[in-house]
């Protein structure tokens, strides 16, 4: 994987391969002194996807083996919080169908490329029931 960081922007390569929470992990680590950074494009193939959809209770998960485009990912990485992502992607198979829903697991299929805006922006987690709900941080 490939981090290159500018004033605003993070720009991350990712090879075949590489598990893709692992690189998560990796940026959160490397990049721990940004609060708060959204994806603003994702682009490549991912395989070996399991994503969940969330039913009030838990996450009901889908599996596909097979590579599948990334169509996109809307989602912010929160370095200081727990969890520290929060990703839904949307993947396009082989026949033309399309599977999307909260990103658990994947691996990079060829590559992967995402691009991310950094904000200053202060945020916490708040447990609420059976979720942590993003909020601000007060000062």
């Amino acid at each position: 994987m490939i981090i290159k960081e500018d004033k605003e922007l993070v720009l991350v390569i990712m090879e075949d391969n590489e598990n893709l929470i692992e690189n998560l992990t990796t940026i959160k680590e490397k990049l721990s002194h940004i609060p708060f950074m959204s994806v603003i494009s994702a682009l490549g193939m991912l395989k070996q996807t399991k994503m969940g959809y969330w039913n009030g209770s838990e996450y009901e998960q889908h599996f596909i083996e097979e590579p599948a485009e990334l169509l996109g990912i809307s989602g912010l990485i929160t370095p200081k919080t727990d969890p520290f992502f929060h990703f839904h992607i949307t993947v396009g198979k082989k026949d033309g169908n399309v599977a999307g829903g909260h990103l658990l697991e994947a691996h990079v299929c060829n590559t992967l490329e995402l691009v991310l805006i950094k904000s200053n922006i202060e945020v916490k987690r708040v447990k609420m029931g059976n979720l942590k709900y993003l909020r601000l941080k007060e000062d």
